[in-house]
């Protein structure tokens, strides 16, 4: 592929990543959060809706296309599903009585693929699809643990943190990594504590967190028996991930 070629399809991409984020887009609202050129935003929507990646809608702006649909099918059927991802989430789910999810590492960025939800009202940042920084809670902190050194150092490059930030984070965690889960209170949605463990493929790679949230309260006479259902939980996935 020639260089020119490449700009191109790394434009793409970052256009549909953008598009991924958000219900639709305006080509304005695109280029700012790409840095694309508006001229060249034009361009690269008119290939994407018709390959059926993006679509336009009446108001003129842009959203995903149905070939983004199948796509997030295949995806859950050959890792959520066929991957026992799912069924694995549910029994945690009925075991625990407690929001559950599964989450991965995108970038700068934590995305929930998968989630099942407590038989209590819970209202919590993690929906299919959504992402959070990879900055702060269990998650993050799950996530950040068993990613290398200088992949760390990105994130934190991205978000411009500060040296005291960067050293706070390090030891959560090295002490996640000690521990093989993590745990955080209040620190993305107030008044919930989560914990999350991370799934290894068969050669040791980073494949998701299994993350559990549940109102503090109700949390605190049993984060014990939490830890130990998701970190279960995570340890019967690791290996089965595609």
């Amino acid at each position: 592929m020639d260089k020119d070629a490449d700009t191109q399809a790394s434009r793409a991409l970052r256009i549909l990543g953008a598009l991924a984020k958000v219900p639709q887009a305006s080509v304005k609202e695109l280029s700012e959060s790409t840095r694309i050129p508006v001229s060249t935003v034009y361009r690269m929507l008119g290939s994407l809706v018709s390959s059926g990646f993006a679509q336009k809608t009446s108001t003129r702006h842009y959203g995903a296309g149905p070939i983004a649909v199948q796509l997030s099918e295949r995806y859950r059927d050959t890792t959520l599903t066929t991957g026992s991802v799912t069924p694995y989430l549910r029994q945690l789910a009925e075991d625990s009585g407690e929001f559950v999810a599964f989450m991965v590492a995108h970038g700068t960025e934590a995305v929930c693929v998968e989630a099942v939800e407590s038989r209590h009202m819970l209202r919590c940042c993690y929906t299919v699809g959504a992402s959070q920084p990879l900055l702060r809670g269990a998650t993050a902190t799950a996530l950040l643990s068993r990613m290398p050194r200088d992949s760390r150092h990105r994130v934190f490059d991205h978000y411009r943190i500060s040296d005291d930030q960067r050293s706070d984070i390090e030891q959560a965690c090295a002490q996640a990594l000690a521990d093989r889960y993590a745990v955080s209170s209040g620190e993305l949605d107030t008044g919930i504590w989560g914990v999350s463990a991370p799934v290894l493929d068969d050669a040791g790679a980073l494949g998701g967190v299994v993350t559990l949230m549940a109102p503090a309260e109700r949390s605190a006479y049993r984060t014990a028996q939490l830890i130990r259902l998701v970190r279960r939980t995570a340890d019967s996935l690791s290996g089965g991930i595609r």
